[in-house]
Parts: structure tokens; C-alpha cells; sequence
């Protein structure tokens, strides 16, 4: 009788610990997703079973931050990341929680529209330009997206995204943000010590809207304004207040530095169209401005028809599926902006 209360003490004590053991694991995975807080929606979800995170951080920099919407589902969901614009000076991302555009996108009922297909949705913040004398340029707001794209790859099981599943969305800046992404070759690191960079950044497919063909800026002279015999000499003219801003997107000093060897190679690190390769994802295209003519203000320069227009002269040559509207043209699919993203995380 005593050996077996021994045995029966043992066998109790073995228990604790191993109760013990898997409560400290069980702990230990909950501290690992702790760092979800969640808050409430900025946007009316009309019921629509999901969860809303916001200001998670993705590196170093007070702007390195995104939010996120995580729609309930059992399974990894796809993702779409939004980039916002604002010519890489301002601009927030908060612009999909309101309507964009004087009403005309109704962008917090497309999100809706993505979570109600168990999509989930993220939208990041990145460091801006300084209109006048910014020393990194345009690169350091575009390494700021591409690590978020890989921050959130590395916590995919954490958000429970398919990070395998991604699509990339923006308007203007935001757009061609995008298009930077998924025109460059993968950007993995293996090797780097950070664990983000060692994150692919490939994705699934791009909708982009009023954006950009190029970061190259020579590009506007030779391929998308070739047809108005446009130079920056003479556009600086219409528009001067436009110098300091040319020179801050390549960390500058003055403009004569354009052609310059260093700046030529800067150039050429944001080529989007040189980019371009037959392993490149399907890419969506809206860039309506009309009426179409020669640029003499930012607005017209940036956002031109001619921009979606020369993305899809060269995505047709190389032989990268593309679904393209600009100006009165309209591509012969009708597909919407929505509409492309749903489908590509189908595919």
C-alpha cells in the first residue's frame, strides 16, 4: 500500500510538471501573438466577420507602420496590400477608411466587397520626401514598402495570411510603388541577419490607378511624352515649382546632376519599364485623366493617360498580361479594379 501512495504521488508529480510544461508552451505561443491588438473598425463592416489592427510596426521608423483588416476564416486568406499616394510628400494610410477622389471611389465598400471574399487588407504608411533637399530620395520611400511586404510575409501566420497570396494595390505614388515591386527581380536576402529581408518579394498581381510608368524621369522624354516632343527644360518653364521637387526625388542638388553617372545609375535602380520580364505578375491598369494633352501642371504630368498607355505598349511586347483602361480607352474585359484583385487571388 505505501509503494503504491509512492506511486501514485510520483505519478501526480509528473503530471504537474507536464501540465506545467504544456501551459508554459501554451503561454509562450500566446506571447508570440500578442502583439495583435485589435481595435475598432474605421469603416462601417455591415456585419461582415473580421477583426481590425492598426499601427502594427514594421521597422525602425516612426512612418514604418501599417493596419490591417483580418476577415474570419479557418484557413491562411489571401491579402491585398494598399500603398497610398500623395507624390511621395504626404498622403496617409488612412485613405481607404473614406471615399478617394470627390466621391467617385467608393474605396471603403471595395474593402468590404475584398473582406466579404475572405480577403484580408492591409494599407501602409512610408517615410516621405522633404519637398526642398531631401538627401536619399525616392529610394528610401520605396525600400520602406518593399520591407513591409516582407514584414508581413514574416508574420503571415500571425495575421493568418496565405503570404503566398499576395496582391498589390496603390494610386499614384502608390501606384508605382507597386509596379516597382513587381517588376523587380525577387529581393530575397538569404543570407541577411535581418529575417525580414530574407522575405520574397514577389507577388501575385498589381491594380494600380492615376500612376506612373516609370521612376526613370528621362522616360518621360523618351517613351511616355515622346509623341509631344516634351523636355524638362521646357516643362520646368511651365512650372518651376516643380525644380525643387525633381531634385528631392533623386536626393539632388540641383538639376544638373540629372546626367550625371551616380544619378544615372539611381535611375536605373527605379526603371519599372526596363524592369519588365516574362515572369513578371499580371498588372491592372486606371489612368482616365482626360482630355489628353501635353502636360504643363504636376497634376496632368503624373497621372497622365499616356503613363497607362506606355505600361501596357510594353507589357504587351514583352508578354505580360495586363488589363489596361486610360483616357476614353477601355480595356475590352470591362474588369474593375475589385474584380481583377478577386480574381488573381483565385488563380
Amino acid at each position: 500500500m505505501k509503494n503504491l501512495k509512492y506511486g501514485i504521488a510520483i505519478l501526480g508529480a509528473v503530471s504537474l510538471i507536464l501540465f506545467s510544461f504544456c501551459k508554459k508552451e501554451e503561454d509562450i505561443t500566446d506571447q508570440e501573438n500578442s502583439g495583435l491588438t485589435y481595435s475598432q473598425s474605421p469603416i462601417e463592416l455591415n456585419g461582415i466577420d473580421a477583426k481590425f489592427s492598426k499601427d502594427i510596426s514594421y521597422g525602425p521608423y516612426d512612418k514604418n507602420k501599417f493596419d490591417i483588416f483580418m476577415p474570419a476564416s479557418s484557413t491562411p486568406t489571401p491579402l491585398v496590400i494598399y500603398i497610398h499616394g500623395g507624390g511621395f510628400l504626404g498622403g496617409d494610410k488612412d485613405a481607404p477608411y473614406s471615399a478617394m477622389w470627390n466621391g467617385s471611389w467608393d474605396f471603403p465598400g471595395e474593402v468590404k466587397t475584398l473582406l466579404a471574399h475572405k480577403i484580408a487588407f492591409a494599407t501602409i504608411n512610408y517615410r516621405l520626401l522633404a519637398f526642398d533637399g531631401d538627401q536619399e530620395g525616392v529610394l528610401k520611400s520605396l525600400n520602406d514598402s518593399k520591407r513591409a511586404l516582407q514584414y508581413i510575409r514574416s508574420i503571415s501566420k500571425k495575421l493568418n495570411v496565405d503570404k503566398n497570396n499576395i496582391i498589390l494595390c496603390g494610386s499614384s505614388a502608390g501606384g508605382g510603388t507597386s509596379e516597382w515591386l513587381a517588376f523587380s527581380d525577387d529581393m530575397a536576402d538569404p543570407s541577411n541577419p535581418d529575417k525580414v529581408l530574407r522575405e520574397s518579394t514577389r507577388v501575385k498581381g498589381i491594380a494600380v490607378k492615376a500612376t506612373q510608368a516609370s521612376y526613370n524621369l528621362q522616360r518621360y522624354v523618351t517613351d511616355v511624352f515622346k509623341d509631344y516632343d516634351f523636355t524638362w527644360q521646357w516643362y520646368f518653364q511651365q512650372d518651376p515649382d516643380m525644380i525643387p521637387r525633381f531634385n528631392s526625388f533623386y536626393g539632388m542638388s540641383d538639376t544638373t546632376r540629372f546626367h550625371s553617372p551616380v544619378i544615372i545609375d539611381y535611375r536605373a535602380k527605379v526603371d519599372m519599364l526596363a524592369m519588365m520580364s516574362t515572369d513578371d505578375p499580371e498588372f491592372w491598369v486606371h489612368n482616365p485623366q482626360t482630355p489628353v494633352v501635353k502636360p504643363t501642371k504636376s497634376n496632368i504630368l503624373n497621372h497622365h493617360s499616356f503613363h497607362a498607355k506606355t505600361l501596357k505598349q510594353w507589357g504587351d511586347s514583352i508578354g505580360i498580361p495586363n488589363v489596361v483602361h486610360y483616357g476614353n480607352y477601355q480595356d475590352p474585359s470591362g474588369e474593375t479594379f475589385v474584380d481583377f484583385m478577386i480574381r488573381k487571388t483565385k488563380e
